[in-house]
């Protein structure tokens, strides 16, 4: 549940959306919540059927429900119906978000340590402990939680949010609206050495990172440099919490990569491509427009534009899950195979 600072009513809400209603009691609305949590001032949202006994039993103050809903299945209640209930309920708590938040007026922190040399820009915020290098610019309207570390020449945009414990290496350039999530290193050497006289020899990381306008990151993953040019991350593109993404990368517009996953260096993922928690992928791949990747699948092989793979190695998700389906079968088809070699044996 998330309480705010100020009430709506159900009134003020459907004014906003094309939406049809059905109000059965006034009531002030300042909280959003699951639906088994809500109580008489809560906003939740109705979807899937699964949930429909948990509505029944809800207290909420307002629910958005699809517009085919049976009003009957909740009596008494404030309902608005509308198409994707869920997307309209998540736009409404981003405004709400936006309205509660309280006009702080920005500042930086006397324990900031910010080289000379570093252009800042108008409206912007730099908390305790942050430590901004030679160089450096920083958009307006960014904000920079406690302990992030920005290394010398990296390049910053507008709305930016930072949030603790980020660290940025030198020479990255990340635009505008990105958000980054706590402990994401961006810009650390990609994993590179060459076995000579015995020994690994590190190969010299000289690249940078190139992050594109909307891109958030999530808490603790990592965009390495490249070895030479720029691993880059597309407009927005979303990385999910623990996301590890290899030197010299190139990731295109909107795709999505969720936690655990990992690309190894020199990989291209095309446009909206979907790759799920745990996948691996190995080098100097390419996974095309549209793709999907199961999750706990090993891609070892390029992947062609719109295809859904899974497994390890991941293949047509659908072959695969017959074969899954099969395994289970394995056991008794091998003991019947055993039975006709004795029968045949004897024979």
């Amino acid at each position: 549940m998330k309480k705010f600072n100020f009430s709506l009513t159900p009134k003020k809400i459907a004014s906003k959306l094309e939406c049809t209603t059905e109000f059965a009691n006034k009531v002030k609305l300042d909280n959003v919540a699951e639906l088994k949590e809500a109580n008489e001032h809560s906003v939740c949202f109705f979807e899937n059927p699964k949930f429909i006994n948990t509505l029944k039993k809800t207290k909420a103050g307002l629910i958005f429900v699809p517009k085919d809903f049976d009003k009957s299945l909740k009596p008494n209640t404030n309902l608005l119906f509308i198409d994707n209930p869920y997307i309209h309920f998540m736009m409404l708590v981003k405004t709400w978000l936006k309205l509660n938040d309280p006009k702080k007026k920005r500042s930086i922190h006397t324990s900031a340590i910010i080289a000379k040399s570093a252009s800042l820009g108008k409206n912007i915020s730099i908390n305790g402990n942050c430590v901004i290098g030679e160089n450096v610019v920083i958009g307006d309207n960014t904000i920079i939680e406690s302990n992030c570390a920005i290394k010398d020449n990296v390049l910053i945009g507008k709305d930016c949010h930072f949030h603790p414990n980020t660290t940025i290496y030198e020479d990255c350039e990340l635009k505008n609206n990105i958000i980054l999530h706590a402990g994401c290193v961006i810009g650390a050497d990609g994993f590179g050495y060459i076995f000579h006289n015995g020994i690994h020899n590190k190969v010299p990381q000289v690249g940078n990172v190139i992050i594109e306008d909307d891109v958030e990151i999530g808490a603790n993953s990592t965009v390495d440099r490249a070895t030479l040019g720029s691993t880059i991350i597309g407009k927005g593109t979303k990385l999910d919490n623990l996301v590890q993404i290899g030197h010299n990368c190139i990731i295109d517009e909107n795709s999505v990569l969720c936690a655990q996953s990992g690309l190894a260096g020199s990989t291209i993922i095309g446009k909206t491509v979907y790759i799920a928690g745990q996948v691996g992928v190995a080098g100097h791949l390419k996974i095309d427009d549209g793709a999907m990747i199961g999750a706990q699948s090993g891609v070892t092989n390029n992947v062609p534009k719109g295809a859904k793979l899974f497994g390890s190695p991941a293949i047509e998700a659908r072959l695969q899950k017959r074969i899954m389906v099969s395994e289970k079968y394995l056991p008794d088809v091998v003991k019947d195979y055993r039975k006709r070699l004795k029968a045949k044996d004897k024979k």
